[in-house]
C-alpha cells in the first residue's frame, strides 16, 4: 500500500518529469565528451606523425644518371617510411575503422588533398623532395589545428548543454506537481523561454568548421538520436508533459448552475 501511494504522489511525477526531459540532455553530454576524447586522440596522432616526417630526410637533386637511378630507390624507401609513418600513427588510432574505415590514401587524400595524395601512391616514382616534405609538414599541421578548433567547439557545446540542465532542473524543482497555476504560468513559461533562446544564442554564435556549420554540426553530433537539437527537445517535453491550470470563473460557474 505503502509503494503505491509513494508512486501516485505529486513529487513522484515531478522525479518521471525530470527523467524525462533531462533525458536529451544526458545523451547529448555523453555523445559530445566521447566526440571530444576521439578529436583529441586524432590530434595526437597527426603530432605523432608530424614528428616521424621530421625524421625523414628528403631525397637530394641527383645531378646524374647513376645518381638518379639511385636515387628513385631511395625515394621508394623515403615514400614508404612515409607511408608506414600514416599506418602507425593516424590508421592506428582505436576508433579509426568505425569513424573513417577508408584505405590509406583514401583518408590521406581526404586530410591533405588529392594531389599531395598521389605521391604516396605504391606506384608513384615522384621524389620525396623537400618542397613535397614541407607541404606534408604543413598539411599535418592544419589537420591539427583542425581538430583543435573542433575541440574548442565541443567544449562550447558541452558548457551550453550543462546550463540548459542546471535551468531546467531550477525550473522542475519549483514545482509541487505537473500542474501549474494560472498565476504562476507567465514566469513559467518566460523560464523556458530564456533557456531556449540562449541556446539559440550559442549556437549562431558558436565557431564553425569548413563543411560544418552551425546547425550541420547538430545533425552530425546526434545522427543516432530521434532528435537533432537536446535542448529544444528538452524544453518541448517539459512543455508538453506540464500541464497548465486555469482558475474557473465564479460568475460563470453560478450561472452554468442557475
Amino acid at each position: 500500500m505503502s509503494n503505491t501511494s509513494s508512486e501516485r504522489s505529486p513529487q513522484y511525477f515531478v522525479d518521471s518529469l525530470q527523467q524525462y526531459v533531462l533525458a536529451p540532455l544526458s545523451a547529448a553530454t555523453h555523445l559530445v565528451n566521447q566526440e571530444r576524447k576521439e578529436v583529441n586522440v586524432e590530434q595526437e596522432a597527426f603530432e605523432k606523425f608530424r614528428e616521424r616526417l621530421e625524421g625523414i630526410d628528403p631525397a637530394p637533386t641527383p645531378p646524374d644518371r647513376a645518381m638518379r637511378i639511385t636515387g628513385r630507390t631511395s625515394t621508394t624507401n623515403r615514400v614508404n617510411r612515409v607511408r608506414t609513418a600514416y599506418r602507425e600513427t593516424v590508421l592506428s588510432i582505436p576508433h579509426y575503422d568505425d569513424a573513417y574505415g577508408e584505405s590509406l590514401v583514401e583518408h590521406f587524400a581526404n586530410e591533405f588533398g588529392a594531389a599531395v595524395a598521389v605521391n604516396i601512391r605504391p606506384e608513384s616514382s615522384v621524389s620525396f623532395t623537400l618542397p613535397y616534405k614541407n607541404t606534408l609538414e604543413a598539411r599535418a599541421t592544419q589537420a591539427i589545428r583542425k581538430r583543435e578548433e573542433f575541440v574548442r567547439i565541443l567544449e562550447t557545446e558541452i558548457q551550453s548543454v550543462e546550463s540548459a540542465r542546471a535551468d531546467l532542473l531550477e525550473v522542475s524543482a519549483a514545482l509541487d506537481t505537473t500542474i501549474i497555476p494560472e498565476w504562476h504560468h507567465e514566469s513559467f513559461t518566460e523560464q523556458l523561454d530564456t533557456v531556449a533562446e540562449r541556446r539559440q544564442q550559442t549556437i549562431q554564435e558558436r565557431g564553425s568548421l569548413p563543411k560544418i556549420d552551425h546547425h550541420s554540426l547538430c545533425a552530425y553530433l546526434y545522427e543516432d538520436k530521434p532528435w537533432t537539437y537536446p535542448v529544444l527537445t528538452a524544453v518541448a517535453r517539459t512543455r508538453e508533459v506540464v500541464s497548465l491550470e486555469y482558475s474557473t470563473n465564479p460568475e460563470t460557474t453560478s450561472s452554468a448552475r442557475g
